[in-house]
């Protein structure tokens, strides 16, 4: 097979959308493989690296207009052997790089471009890069020539930085050991809260400056500890949700979240949807309603949850991983955008003026087309063309209607439709939220993903991260396994179904046995290569903002000690909070996630033990998923049907004082204590809330 032939095997391989439209480059592309650096050994070349997604614009500007321009292709083609990764379906490839990017230029994203040496070490990182220098960036075609002096000319300063690199980035994201005599303090949870505090933006919502994040571990943190230390924690919470639910990182016709807002008020996103930021963020606003009744919470979780089911929804179960930001690279964001005419010949004049005024279109320069986003009250917007807020409202709704009927009239951004195990889990997980806290009928779409990937993705004891009409040959990654397994566990709370706890269990040992490392915690992947950094072994701790690995990790092996009894999942769970405390320290707020499970390493979230199979059952049994506790899981056990799965004691004793006294009941445990017997369901809602809450003020 010639390097031609092996180039287009390797790229096959892959099933990316983002990678196959590489093959219309000019650029002659390979995929990850060894093949292609053993070329580059052979032929002494250095390798370009360029690591994006299908949803990403500048991805996509970057292989029109740098990479489609013939001098900058003919340089690469003649000079390198490059390389195209999609970061969704190989986010072990990415986090190392973006880990090196970091350290070398202090900046990682996407694209990400990375020069490697032929064994895959790194000589030099950037981001986007145009053709020529414009706007202060360096030129492609001088940047690719700087590389190629240094490779040829510089070979023993270039070889010094690689081997620094892959020193610095191998310790820098190996995670901890345990370290003896360095037990966890419980005060450095509220260290770490005071740290995201110092973040928060008073005046806009949400943390830190442009460009702005929606942060889900911040969220999720600051909820667990506000519901035991009062509101100030919860209004943190409740205000960011409703700001960034007002602006335009929101989109406020076809609902669901853009990634992340430029701007620091939130009004202007850069455009991709993401499954995984929708579906914690759908976790998010689910909870804080739960704990506030705040309906314009609801209305913003509500409208995450329609995207969800009814744009990324594969109807035979699981959801596509993402949208792309536009239709045309050269107009971002062009099918949420509106310009005065396109308005104007949608809407009735009275309907025009309301939206003028409520979404703002009035801040937006003459010509150019608006976001929309809620730049005032309704009332105040129905002050400026003289009708009442009631009549407003009707108005909105029909003008909103008409404005959701026209932009589907538009040609739509891709859907990535590949189904991502984890992702799609973790999607599972928030519409059991959604329909537990607000009230939406999305358990079933929930059940069936979870079905979906116990039935397509795990195949032969392995779970596959990727499925795009048919079960693609990747293995799945500790993300993967660690949110499946949390996915399968709630479905095991809503239904009291063996097949999900057994499924629970079997991912539980896969992680242990797979993934666990020898010192605790968790490394990402259980197949390593030996290309580059992809060699080196890690414990992912950090948020990106989505949960880390090892926090999903944590909080597996923590259900199911819980569920089950067996020790060896507590074990797990206890030394992978002690391996990866002083990372975590290290990490402050990026680790967020981590000190959820710290918070519960200190103080049990409570569980609620459901037995019995009749009404009053059903009645104990939906009072116990639909009140809120931060952490807490249900267990309803119906009959025998999954008795001879749990070794916990305790549980097995509930079961004995059911059967004794023949009448269904519920019993919760919370820090280190379990409550008397409860038969009424209004009495087991009051006792969730409240049991032993005082032990959980540090």
């Amino acid at each position: 097979m010639d390097a031609s032939d092996s180039r287009l095997n390797c790229i096959m391989r892959s099933r990316s959308p983002y990678i196959l439209e590489a093959l219309k480059s000019p650029v002659k592309w390979w995929g990850w493989c060894k093949e292609a650096f053993e070329v580059a050994g052979r032929e002494d070349k250095p390798v370009l690296l360029d690591i994006g997604a299908s949803w990403c614009h500048w991805c996509h500007v970057m292989d029109e207009e740098t990479y489609g321009d013939p001098e900058v292709a003919r340089v690469i083609n003649e000079n390198f052997i490059p390389i195209k990764v999609d970061r969704d379906e190989r986010p072990d490839i990415d986090r190392r790089y973006q880990e090196a990017a970091l350290l070398i230029s202090g900046q990682g994203g996407w694209p990400l471009t990375v020069f490697l040496t032929p064994t895959g070490d790194v000589m030099f990182t950037g981001t986007y890069f145009p053709p020529r220098d414009k706007a202060g960036l360096p030129g492609m075609v001088r940047v690719l020539n700087a590389v190629l002096d240094a490779y040829r000319n510089k070979r023993e300063q270039v070889n010094e930085i690689a081997r620094e690199v892959r020193r610095t980035v191998s310790s820098g994201i190996q995670g901890g050991t345990i370290a003896e005599g360095n037990e966890p303090d419980p005060s450095v949870i509220g260290g770490i809260v005071t740290s995201i505090l110092d973040m928060y933006d008073n005046e806009h919502g949400g943390f830190g400056a442009a460009p702005k994040f929606p942060q889900p571990t911040f969220h999720a943190l600051l909820l667990q500890r506000g519901f035991y230390e009062g509101k100030a924690l919860i209004n943190v919470v409740t205000r960011t949700l409703i700001s960034m639910g007002s602006g335009g990182v929101y989109d406020q016709i076809g609902g669901g979240f853009h990634r992340y807002s430029v701007d620091q008020e939130w009004m202007i996103p850069h455009f991709e949807k993401l499954l995984i930021d929708n579906a914690e963020l759908l976790m998010n606003y689910a909870e804080a309603y739960a704990m506030t009744g705040n309906g314009e919470v609801k209305a913003i979780g509500t409208g995450i949850a329609q995207y969800l089911n009814g744009e990324l929804r594969n109807p035979e179960g699981g959801y596509y991983s993402s949208q792309d930001a536009d239709v045309d690279p050269g107009d971002e964001g062009g099918y949420y955008r509106w310009s005065i005419d396109e308005l104007r010949s949608v809407l009735t004049p009275e309907e025009y003026q309301l939206v003028y005024w409520y979404y703002g279109v009035f801040r937006f320069q003459h010509g150019e087309k608006a976001v929309l986003h809620i730049a005032m009250p309704l009332k105040d917007a129905a002050k400026h063309i003289g009708i009442s807020e009631e009549e407003a409202r009707a108005l909105l709704d029909n003008a909103v209607k008409k404005l959701r009927e026209a932009r589907n009239r538009r040609k739509a951004p891709k859907v990535d439709t590949t189904i991502y195990a984890g992702w799609s889990a973790a999607a599972a997980m928030a519409d059991m939220a959604a329909y537990d806290y607000l009230g939406l009928d999305t358990l079933g779409h929930a059940l069936k993903t979870v079905d979906f990937i116990m039935d397509k993705l795990y195949i032969n004891g392995e779970l596959h991260r990727a499925y795009r009409c048919s079960v693609l040959n990747l293995p799945g990654y500790l993300d993967d396994y660690a949110y499946t397994l949390l996915g399968a566990l709630m479905a095991y709370s809503h239904t009291g179904s063996r097949k999900y706890l057994e499924f629970s269990l079997r991912l539980g040992y896969d992680i242990l046995g797979k993934f666990e490392a020898s010192d605790g915690g968790f490394y990402d992947t259980y197949l390593s290569e030996d290309i580059g950094l992809t060699s080196i072994r890690v414990k992912p701790i950090h948020d990106t903002p989505n949960w880390s690995p090892n926090a999903l990790a944590l909080m597996g092996m923590y259900y199911l000690h819980k569920v089950t009894g067996l020790g060896e999942f507590k074990r797990a769970f206890e030394r992978g909070i002690k391996a990866l405390y002083q990372s975590a320290l290290s990490s402050g707020v990026s680790a967020a996630s981590y000190f959820i499970n710290l918070d519960w390493y200190f103080a049990n979230p409570p569980t609620v033990v459901v037995i019995g199979d009749d009404k009053q059952f059903k009645a104990l049994w939906q009072t116990a998923l639909k009140t809120y506790r931060p952490g807490k899981l249900v267990i309803p056990i119906l009959g025998d049907e999954v008795l001879d799965l749990i070794k916990d004691e305790a549980i097995l004793g509930m079961v004995r004082e059911q059967r004794r006294r023949g009448e269904s009941l519920a019993f919760v445990c919370a820090h280190t204590a379990c409550s008397m017997p409860i038969n009424k369901a209004e009495d087991l809602g009051r006792v969730i809330s409240s049991f032993m809450i005082d032990k959980y003020v540090y």
